[in-house]
């Protein structure tokens, strides 16, 4: 049975979180652009994108408060997973996408982490040690496998959401004018498209570092534009996919302020 939290907490932690969110996609959006214009970026993931905060002037003031955000997005996704504050329901699909909430709550709460950890971007040895680990395990490459599917099927369903208007579900627009409504579909629509390319890339080398046993084919957003990059026409490509990233940023932050919570909290 769901445990539901407090609803005034919802509001904040889903406002901090998504902000934060927002920055990381958006600064990995053009460190990406600017390497694809030749402007000295630089194609990483979102461990990246918070040294990249980190060594800016003034470093310190703004990773923490990125560490702030990250690890309120990283709570509001475990209440999403076990108290059900989206309303995702019991249904088979709905406990698929919980499912997904568990994973990106762990996943952004080790963010957060790094980001409080003063980029120690090293420790452990980062997502191929980690697969490294998982590969060890009794039937670990099977493990591998299946979650390289489960990304690729995440990845499928950004593409779904930006074409059937499944994100619409999450916004509380009531009331604004159309021409903002519509502003704000295009972006996300752009956004979902991008991220889609990523998470199916990243799926597709988790399941060939399960086929081959080697957890070096593992890689992660930084490694997925890479491959991007290095396809004909590579630059054109990054840039459309950076330009995407930078939309999925912008539609993070809006979600912060537009988002379904607002409503109930």
């Amino acid at each position: 049975m769901d445990m539901k939290p407090d609803k005034r907490w919802i509001s904040p932690l889903a406002t901090a979180g998504y902000l934060a969110k927002g920055i990381v996609h958006g600064t990995i959006g053009y460190l990406a652009a600017k390497s694809a214009l030749g402007e000295g970026g630089k194609v990483t993931g979102s461990e990246g994108a918070v040294e990249h905060i980190g060594r800016t002037p003034m470093g310190e003031v703004p990773l923490i408060i990125l560490g702030a955000g990250l690890l309120c997005h990283g709570i509001f996704r475990l209440l999403g997973a076990f108290a059900d504050v989206e309303n995702e329901g019991s249904e088979k699909g709905g406990i698929a996408q919980r499912v997904g909430y568990l994973a990106g709550g762990v996943a952004y709460l080790a963010l957060a982490a790094l980001a409080f950890g003063g980029l120690d971007l090293e420790a452990g040895g980062g997502r191929e040690a980690a697969t490294a680990k998982l590969m060890a395990m009794p039937f670990g490459p099977l493990l591998v496998g299946a979650a390289g599917a489960g990304v690729i099927v995440g990845g499928i369903f950004q593409w779904l959401s930006a074409a059937k208007r499944w994100y619409a579900a999450k916004f509380q627009l009531d009331g604004y004018p159309a021409t903002k409504r519509a502003w704000i579909e295009r972006i996300a629509r752009t956004g979902l498209i991008s991220r889609g390319v990523v998470m199916t890339l990243i799926g597709w080398f988790l399941i060939q570092a399960a086929l081959q046993s080697d957890s070096s084919e593992t890689k992660g957003i930084g490694g997925a534009l890479r491959t991007l990059s290095e396809q004909p026409f590579g630059p054109w490509i990054l840039g459309i996919t950076a330009i995407g990233l930078v939309c999925y940023g912008i539609f993070c932050g809006v979600l912060a302020f537009y988002g379904r919570w607002h409503r109930s909290a």
